[in-house]
């Protein structure tokens, strides 16, 4: 078995052990392991396993006792867990269908830890604390929006900045009861009443599952709800990674100038990238590509159905991930009219190792997953105009994914347009 060191750190005090965290190469398990620092056999205190891969879970929280906690998808949910420091289980701190994300703060004396999550909004982040022994929860930031927070180390204070798709960002210093101490920033944007703005429009549209996809949508602001107009839809739709928010900025600003052009400008996430669980994100294991196409096609075909849609001129875009959705859309779909493809994954099988097998396993162990993926084994199914993009020294996706697509593309007698940008990396500005 060939093995990943995913994590490693202390255990706390003077002489304390090291611990670590080891996974096999396709990251179906992690062992918490502790090794001590005079030498020896390390041991292994514990396994978490998933139904799909396992991501490395961050640094530990140590009590005064030994104890630790460390967060677990175990359930298909990011949530907090306390451990004996023996490594037993003792009982789960946060649990439900939602992520319980960042640990902010513990208040052992008090009895509470401090989480970030998503408990009352999939696209919104608030602050809760809840108790240690796992018997209550509650919520303390109250604003609609998304909260960033610094807890401060003895847990009696937080600084909030907060904001939503409407309202740019505001910061407030609070007690940890919830109480506001005064308010640091109102954050009064005046010149922006004098910009002609479109309403950022956040809604779910309802799969055919039931599953309800997150998505955004910005219109001219001289929109005629009698006219049709051209839809531009904008995607990453990477695993775990969403990018509806209910945050200023988030795009939306950027998209505003795009919008003003004529367009719709859309934005929906498959549920591979909703941020609604591991649980959602396991659905495109060794498959990546094939169930966010599934998603996308759906809402697209809710798209094409607006009366103010013009249903044949539909665009997609995308950067990364979102360049190699795009690319795989255009030779696998006839829902779009053309596409750009920045920096985009063309096979999985050119890309890094860590990142790909976590969630395709490898090309060894899964074979019909890579073939299945390829953007650059369906070339010769190209439907609508593809401009791909590329920076020369873009060291995550090596430009070689494009010359490999544009290569396969040619031979297949295929038309597109390539741009490449001497000495960007992985993005292109300015």
């Amino acid at each position: 078995v060939q093995i990943i060191i995913s994590g490693a750190g202390f255990f706390p005090g003077a002489g304390a052990p090291a611990y670590f965290y080891v996974q096999n190469r396709e990251q179906t398990w992690l062992d918490f392991c502790m090794l001590p620092r005079t030498g020896g056999e390390p041991k292994v205190l514990f396994r978490d396993q998933t139904q799909a891969w396992i991501e490395s879970p961050g640094e530990p929280k140590f009590l005064a006792d030994g104890s630790f906690l460390l967060s677990s998808e175990r359930t298909g949910w990011k949530h907090w867990y306390l451990y004996s420091a023996d490594g037993t289980l003792k009982h789960p701190v946060t649990t439900g269908e939602w992520e319980a994300r960042g640990l902010e703060c513990v208040d052992e004396a008090g009895g509470w830890i401090y989480v970030t999550g998503t408990r009352d909004s999939h696209i919104a982040e608030n602050l809760y604390r809840a108790r240690l022994d796992g018997s209550a929860i509650e919520r303390l930031t109250q604003a609609s929006g998304h909260h960033n927070v610094s807890v401060s180390p003895k847990g009696n204070l937080y600084v909030d900045t907060w904001s939503s798709h409407a309202a740019p960002p505001q910061v407030g210093l609070y007690r940890t009861d919830g109480t506001l101490v005064r308010m640091l920033d109102t954050n009064p944007v005046r010149e922006l009443e004098e910009v002609r703005r479109s309403p950022v429009e956040l809604f779910q549209i309802t799969m055919s599952d039931g599953f309800k996809i997150e998505a955004a949508m910005i219109k001219p602001t001289n929109f005629d709800p009698t006219k049709k107009y051209p839809v531009w839809f904008q995607t990453y739709a990477g695993p775990h990674a969403p990018t509806i928010r209910d945050a200023w900025g988030n795009g939306y600003t950027h998209e505003q100038s795009q919008a003003n052009e004529g367009f719709i400008i859309f934005k929906a996430d498959p549920r591979s990238a909703s941020g609604k669980g591991a649980v959602s994100a396991w659905t495109a294991y060794k498959r990546l590509g094939v169930p966010e196409m599934r998603d996308i096609e759906e809402v697209i075909t809710w798209v094409r159905s607006q009366p103010y849609v013009d249903p044949d001129r539909i665009g997609m875009s995308g950067y990364s991930y979102g360049g190699f959705m795009t690319a795989y859309c255009l030779t696998h779909s006839k829902l779009f009219r053309c596409g750009i493809a920045g920096g985009p994954v063309t096979d999985w099988g050119l890309y890094d190792t860590i990142y790909t097998e976590r969630y395709m396993n490898t090309p060894q162990n899964n074979p019909s997953g890579y073939a299945e993926t390829s953007v650059i084994a369906a070339a010769a199914n190209l439907h609508g105009r593809l401009l791909l993009i590329h920076g020369t020294l873009d060291d995550n996706v090596h430009m070689q994914n494009t010359i490999k697509l544009a290569d396969a593309l040619i031979k297949a007698n295929k038309d597109f347009e390539i741009m490449l940008y001497p000495g960007f990396r992985h993005g292109i500005w300015g």
